[in-house]
């Protein structure tokens, strides 16, 4: 593959690289956060390739892309403020022609199988205001194929059930899912296998519930909503409230793979709140299609918590583009929690 003189392909992040992610403020004119936690995730990706533009020694944009078979995950797509704006013209006059023109060749390469074998799709989560999803659907034919929501689960005081389990072997769980997610849109299993998981069981010892969470850790520069610029300045001093949010260092748990027997709610309830309870947190978040039959059968029947209260349901959009002789795919969207974090 033929790169610009500013353009380099690497599969191990540079510190430049690292850094230009770590000073990366994600979202839109609603929510908006950073990642705390880049250096150990960047670290966790799965067969990553970092596109980079760079210049004097200093990284201006990074694309990376976690490669699984026949589909990319585009896991990162960062770049200097002056790439960011949202007036068309100031990104022509700040170089981003050239970028686009970069990045369109690229994606060509990749899906028309020159460069990398045969690959079928690259897929991407972006928010719909966001201006980089216009970007991408614009220039590189990016499309969207479905929704992601973004639920919230808090409790204030976890609390404590005996019937919860942690597992540091997947063998009893593995089959429960692939048999609940093998069959959808870009379901891969290389975080799925890794330990440890948390479990529920009845008093016959069956698994009702499962899942693998990851710890994550974030700077939330502003909650979403019309007042949230205000709240997220406030909220340190709210009472209750400053235990489900903070600001500058706000920790929650992400869940992998969740399985629950009969889609039973209280039990998700019971089960979300233990390991809530155990890791010594009070926030989960977690992303599901919104066709998914488990958030169908559950998201009016769980007590989210005060924090859904406040900021709702955040979709999420599912940017794919495919190559010209792959055939479309169905099906609801898998979601890793990697992928989000």
């Amino acid at each position: 593959m033929t790169l610009g003189p500013f353009f380099k392909l690497r599969e191990e992040p540079t510190e430049g690289i690292i850094s230009l992610l770590e000073n990366t403020t994600l979202g839109t004119n609603g929510a908006q956060y950073r990642h705390l936690d880049t250096r150990q995730r960047i670290q966790e990706a799965d067969q990553p390739l970092f596109l980079s533009l760079e210049r004097h020694e200093k990284v201006l944009g990074n694309v990376t892309f976690c490669r699984r078979g026949k589909t990319w995950y585009i896991r990162y797509f960062a770049f200097d403020r002056a790439f960011q704006t949202g007036n068309n013209r100031r990104r022509e006059n700040n170089g981003s022609s050239n970028l686009k023109k970069q990045l369109t060749t690229f994606f060509n390469e990749v899906l028309e199988g020159n460069s990398y074998g045969d690959v079928d799709s690259m897929y991407a989560y972006i928010e719909p205001r966001n201006e980089r999803s216009k970007w991408m659907s614009q220039n590189f034919g990016f499309q969207k194929i479905a929704t992601l929501n973004t639920q919230t689960f808090s409790r204030v005081k976890p609390e404590f059930s005996a019937r919860l389990e942690m597992l540091n072997d997947p063998t009893e769980v593995l089959p429960l899912l692939n048999q609940t997610y093998a069959s959808r849109r870009y379901y891969f299993d290389h975080f799925l296998t890794k330990p440890p998981y948390y479990v529920l069981r009845n008093q016959q010892g069956e698994l009702i519930a499962a899942a693998r969470f990851t710890k994550v850790h974030w700077e939330i520069v502003r909650l979403p909503g019309k007042t949230g610029h205000l709240l997220t300045r406030i909220v340190p001093f709210i009472p209750f409230l400053n235990r489900l949010i903070q600001p500058k260092h706000h920790h929650f748990l992400v869940p992998d793979g969740v399985v629950l027997k009969d889609h039973n709610p209280k039990v998700l309830e019971e089960f979300f709140s233990a390991v809530l309870y155990y890791e010594k947190r009070h926030v989960i978040l977690w992303w599901m299609d919104e066709r998914d039959s488990l958030f169908l059968a559950v998201k009016k029947k769980v007590r989210w918590g005060l924090l859904h209260h406040l900021v709702g349901v955040t979709p999420v959009d599912v940017m794919e583009r495919r190559s010209k002789n792959a055939s479309s795919t169905t099906g609801t969207q898998f979601v890793a929690a990697f992928d989000m974090v």
